[in-house]
């Protein structure tokens, strides 16, 4: 049996959101012309793309214009790259995470 092929249980241990991958990406591309600032965050909880789907939400709320990229490993470190033409306040994403449940710390 692949990978592929493998059937996944319908929810996972700490999310009830939806079925974890092994591992999964998340983009999502704001209309930036030139990125000038990244932050790469260790975030803890994240284990579906239900999960990355609110993380990438709670980012553009402060910043419309980020790029978001979610590394879902379950069951370790998975990480989120904001990159964004205006300096990211790696405080206030830290902050607005934590409030959404997600806490994160530099990568």
């Amino acid at each position: 049996m692949t990978a592929s092929s493998r059937q996944l249980p319908l929810a996972s241990a700490g999310c009830a959101c939806c079925a974890p991958a092994d591992t999964a990406t998340t983009n999502a591309t704001g209309n930036s012309a030139e990125p000038t600032s990244t932050v790469t965050l260790a975030v803890e909880g994240l284990t579906c793309q239900g999960c990355a789907s609110r993380v990438t939400n709670v980012v553009q709320t402060l910043d419309a214009n980020a790029q978001v990229d979610v590394t879902l490993v379950p069951h370790g470190q998975s990480t989120v790259t904001v990159t964004s033409s205006a300096p990211v306040d790696t405080a206030a994403l830290q902050s607005a995470l934590a409030a959404a449940g997600y806490p994160a710390a530099e990568a």
